[in-house]
């Protein structure tokens, strides 16, 4: 009795497939282009359309355009407070872990994420005044920093908001 270990098996299971792989019979189809494909990829490309850029804003507008999201966005941050502030006091008294705590806890996070704009308003102003200034460009460096006190302002009455609302 010829005995076939289990490692023997899958050896010969493999051979079996591989002289599978070589067979020889034509019948197949071949894998080469059809004429057709072969005429397509000999035609020319279509032309590339240029892309509609729109005409770049005075460096003023853009940046009267930052202040004006910075300063639309500080006021859905305040309106977002006054909604969230009832929430907010309740859980000051309410014990940690209770749902009164909760729900003020996560009234207090939405309207913290409300800030981000602003404070993204404030890197860009800061990255525009840098680059004007390495440019040389001083009265655009000027209005960019002027701006940027205007939106660290609205930044700086946002956080002492949020810091009224929470114990010390």
């Amino acid at each position: 009795m010829i005995m076939i270990r289990p490692r023997h098996v899958a050896a010969l299971l493999a051979l079996s497939v591989l002289a599978a792989c070589a067979d020889t019979r034509s019948g197949y189809p071949s894998l080469a282009p059809r004429p057709v494909e072969r005429a397509v990829m000999q035609a020319d490309p279509a032309p590339a359309a240029a892309p509609a850029v729109p005409a770049p804003l005075p460096a003023s507008a853009d940046i009267a355009q930052i202040v004006a999201r910075a300063q639309a966005a500080d006021a859905a941050f305040r309106a977002a407070v006054e909604k969230a502030r009832p929430l907010i006091l309740a859980s000051r008294t309410a014990p940690e872990g209770s749902e009164a705590w909760v729900a003020g806890q996560q009234a207090y996070s939405d309207t913290e994420s409300l800030r981000a704009p602003v404070g993204e308003a404030l890197v860009e102003l800061d990255r525009r005044r840098e680059a004007a200034t390495a440019a040389g460009r001083e009265e655009e460096s000027a209005a960019t920093a002027e701006a940027g006190l205007q939106v660290q302002a609205l930044d700086e009455a946002g956080r002492a908001l949020l810091a009224g609302l929470m114990p010390a």
